[in-house]
């Protein structure tokens, strides 16, 4: 693949429905990017544990930028972070996470 391709947030490859947030994603060669809307009252628990094949955490790493609100990252070992506009993460597999407050999360993840 040679020059630029440009892909649109606003128009995802997929998008995925939660019951507190969606997630829009956009796909080139084998990268994704995530845009992520999370509501109050958005969980791990509630919104994405019943996706993850009987996993008692995400299986997942993200590397993610927080653009609004917070979210909060609890991990198997007991650490934990919040979130914030402006903050980068780096969240490895084995942790749980919830939205913060009453503001809308919204995340880029990678």
């Amino acid at each position: 693949m040679a020059g630029i391709v440009k892909k649109s947030l606003d128009r995802p490859d997929e998008t995925y429905e939660f019951v507190h947030g969606r997630s829009d994603v956009v796909r080139v060669g084998d990268t994704e990017v995530w845009r992520s809307e999370l509501g109050a009252g958005w969980n791990w628990d509630e919104d994405l544990k019943p996706y993850a094949e009987g996993a008692t955490s995400c299986p997942m790493t993200h590397r993610e930028y927080v653009v609004a609100g917070q979210i909060r990252y609890l991990m198997t070992d007991g650490s934990e972070e919040i979130g914030s506009p402006g903050d980068y993460l780096f969240i490895e597999p084995g942790h749980r996470a919830w939205v913060v407050g009453d503001e809308t999360c919204v995340l880029i993840d990678w």
